[in-house]
């Protein structure tokens, strides 16, 4: 499991680049989105790599992991052998 602290700021880099991205559509579309995107996403993987996460999946999957605590397992393998209904319920409310 990766460093908690290191999953929560990778959430902020996440937030931020969702943000941003959807600031890109307040607009008519146009031609220049494409190019306009790359930069965004280019900085969200630079913040992530900061934080020691190599890709989008594995920042998701240390995430994953992060959820399954929050919700009182030891980690995901323990969520996913005894998952309730109400555990789905609050695994689709957390932070995705």
């Amino acid at each position: 499991m990766a460093d908690k602290q290191k999953v929560l700021n990778g959430r902020k880099a996440v937030d931020a680049y969702r943000a941003d991205h959807a600031k890109l559509y307040d607009k008519p579309w146009h031609r220049g989105i494409p190019e306009e995107h790359t930069p965004l996403l280019a900085q969200l993987l630079a913040e992530l790599k900061e934080q020691d996460f190599n890709s989008l999946d594995q920042f998701f999957d240390a995430n994953d992991e992060l959820n399954a605590q929050e919700l009182g397992y030891k980690d995901l393998a323990d969520l996913n052998t005894k998952v309730t209904d109400t555990d789905l319920i609050a695994l689709g409310g957390m932070w995705q």
